[in-house]
């Protein structure tokens, strides 16, 4: 991991969105709380998916920088066409977010045109933002997504961290 390696905090799951397949339940806690043996190269793994992120390697302080979650879906899943992917970061002292979602400067999603559909199996949401001084800081947010297969649709949170080192 490079020096923005997030770390994983509180998960929860929920009514599946938008897929127009069966809607299921699902709670995941237990399988996604931490990578699982074969999944150590990734951020977060669970049953049907993984998340990557991607600090920058270098951020300035008063320019802008971009982090990167990567989703995956694995298996006979694929990224949900039709979820609005968000992350919602918490404000921080010395960081001013420049997200463009109606929901505040601190919102990332779909429809403000942070995703971007990589592939059937994958898709990268952008976090931009400012950090004020040199020095750590700390990003924090939750991220929401759904994954699908042909008989359900999963919607999943992960709440993340990041330490991020302004030059």
């Amino acid at each position: 991991m490079n020096r923005g390696a997030w770390v994983i905090g509180a998960l929860s799951a929920g009514m599946a969105f938008g897929c127009g397949k069966t809607d299921a339940m699902r709670n995941s806690a237990a399988a996604a709380s931490a990578p699982a043996g074969g999944c150590s190269q990734h951020t977060v793994c669970a049953d049907h998916f993984f998340i990557d992120t991607v600090a920058p390697d270098h951020c300035s302080a008063g320019a802008e920088c971009t982090l990167s979650i990567k989703l995956g879906a694995t298996g006979a899943f694929h990224v949900n066409d039709e979820y609005p992917y968000k992350f919602k970061a918490d404000l921080a002292p010395g960081v001013q977010f420049v997200g463009t979602d109606l929901a505040g400067r601190n919102v990332f999603s779909k429809p403000a045109g942070n995703w971007l559909k990589v592939d059937d199996k994958s898709g990268l949401l952008s976090v931009k933002f400012f950090v004020g001084t040199p020095g750590e800081q700390t990003i924090a947010g939750t991220f929401k997504l759904s994954v699908c297969s042909a008989a359900t649709c999963l919607l999943e949170e992960r709440e993340l961290r990041a330490r991020i080192v302004a030059l």
